[in-house]
């Protein structure tokens, strides 16, 4: 990993990127002087870089692969097969993430020789949180030994089951300082919360909750949700100034390459838009609206109009409410010494029918209509179970379903996806790519990304190519 070991090398490779062109700019008075930001300037540097990692390429790809997104031309053509990827194709989403935590290091000092511990949780949380992503896509990842390049040149690979606990141990230690209330997050650099710390642990929660549901510690992914936002105004939402007149460089990544690269990217094969969105979900209960929210005619929706705005416009979720809603539903549905579970399960999952209702997650485009259902639309012969498998698979079926949906956009398709490959109790839910007979298009399953080039250039530990269809988890 010796590509990061001088910050601005790294910037000057994110900076060539169609997601990160010049977007920090106004964040630092000097770019060459990286090292004497104020506190405060970098701890908004690190919010922008995390919210390119999660929002720009490695997503795209993710987006083809889950079908959610059709790569139609040129390399994406080619990509929309994950088997034709290679290391070279993650370079960016792994140097995005790498930054994120050499950036997330130096604000935890830097906040530590000020005094500023409240603002040392915030530098806690990021790197905790682009760590948790990074393992959850890659597996065994460098993370024990960042950024002490005199003693660790090259990064051992941590194993997975070592990088989540870590992960976890720092979101303790975050909470921790955030909840310390010596020194403050400057609300003028806070572009999400205005320097509300309660918010900010909010998210340390919903972050540990995320990462107990990819490792199957069910319960305490409940208890961690059960603290997390507990509200849409508790939303944590990637911030892209997509106006029309704004700066091209600030606008939501995946608009500035539908802008460059228009056509590439569609969504005209995609399983999400041709069938679950297209009807396929709608029954007595159930009117879902959303598609509009996500595509346009045959293409992402990177517009807004008089209707609502389109997810990949401008603002994108992060952390929500919605989410803790989903993992509360699918921890409790696991706990099989629960005999009322169903019906526990489906407190959590008719509250967050309810948000959709109301016409949260869907830009403005209708709120459609979610009743509240009963554990008799899960039995044999019911509106969520006219194939009649045992009834808890059919709620399975519903919740990763629903997630498939919820998380256009983001890592967690994918990561649903790999986990619960193989999954005895979740039934097929999504279709990959498939030809006009229904058979599949391509061979295998996208389980994980691949490592990528610069780090096999780079670090003398790494492990060696290892195929997109080996399970992770």
């Amino acid at each position: 990993m010796k590509h990061i070991k001088i910050l601005i090398l790294n910037i000057a490779i994110l900076l060539s990127s169609v997601s990160c062109k010049k977007f920090v700019e106004d964040y630092y008075e000097d770019p060459h002087g990286i090292t004497f930001t104020l506190a405060e300037q970098e701890m908004t540097a690190v919010m922008l870089e995390n919210q390119f990692f999660n929002k720009a390429d490695g997503m795209r790809m993710a987006l083809m692969w889950m079908n959610q997104a059709t790569g139609a031309d040129r390399q994406y053509k080619s990509l929309d097969n994950w088997n034709n990827a290679d290391g070279t194709d993650f370079n960016n989403p792994w140097s995005e993430a790498y930054l994120t935590m050499s950036q997330a290091d130096l604000l935890v000092k830097m906040a530590n020789d000020d005094g500023n511990i409240v603002l040392r949780g915030i530098g806690k949380l990021y790197k905790a949180w682009a760590g948790g992503v990074v393992t959850s896509l890659w597996g065994d990842v460098p993370f024990s030994q960042l950024n002490d390049f005199d003693q660790y040149p090259d990064p051992v690979y941590d194993s997975q089951a070592q990088v989540f606990q870590q992960v976890q141990n720092l979101l303790d230690e975050a909470i921790d300082d955030l909840n310390s209330n010596v020194g403050n997050i400057p609300e003028e650099r806070d572009i999400y919360f205005t320097g509300d710390s309660h918010k900010w642990v909010k998210i340390a929660h919903a972050l540990k909750a995320r990462f107990y549901l990819h490792t199957r510690q069910y319960d305490l992914a409940l208890s961690e949700a059960l603290l997390g936002p507990s509200n849409v105004n508790e939303d944590l939402y990637a911030q892209f100034d997509s106006n029309e007149d704004a700066p091209y460089s600030k606008w939501n990544p995946t608009k500035q390459f539908d802008y460059q690269r228009s056509g590439d990217l569609k969504a005209n094969e995609a399983w999400a838009h041709k069938r679950l969105l297209n009807g396929l979900r709608n029954n007595s209960k159930t009117t879902d609206t959303r598609k509009s929210y996500y595509y346009t005619g045959d293409g992402l929706n990177v517009n807004a109009t008089a209707s609502g705005t389109g997810l990949f416009f401008g603002n994108m979720p992060l952390v929500t409410y919605g989410e803790m809603l989903l993992i509360a539903t699918e921890a409790t549905l696991r706990n099989t010494g629960n005999a009322n579970r169903i019906d526990d399960a489906l407190n959590y999952y008719n509250t967050y029918r309810a948000l959709l209702t109301a016409g949260n997650y869907s830009g403005g485009f209708g709120s459609g209509d979610f009743q509240p259902y009963t554990s008799s639309d899960f039995d044999h012969g019911g509106i969520e179970n006219t194939d009649n498998i045992d009834p808890v698979k059919a709620f399975f079926r519903e919740i990763f379903e629903e997630r498939y949906i919820f998380f256009i956009g983001d890592y967690e398709s994918f990561i649903d996806f790999s986990r619960s490959f193989n999954d005895p109790d979740v039934p097929q839910y999504m279709r990959l790519h498939y030809d006009d007979n229904g058979d599949p298009k391509y061979s295998g399953q996208p389980l994980r990304f691949i490592y990528p080039q610069n780090e096999e250039d780079a670090n003398d530990n790494y492990p060696g190519t290892i195929d997109i269809n080996t399970p992770l988890y």
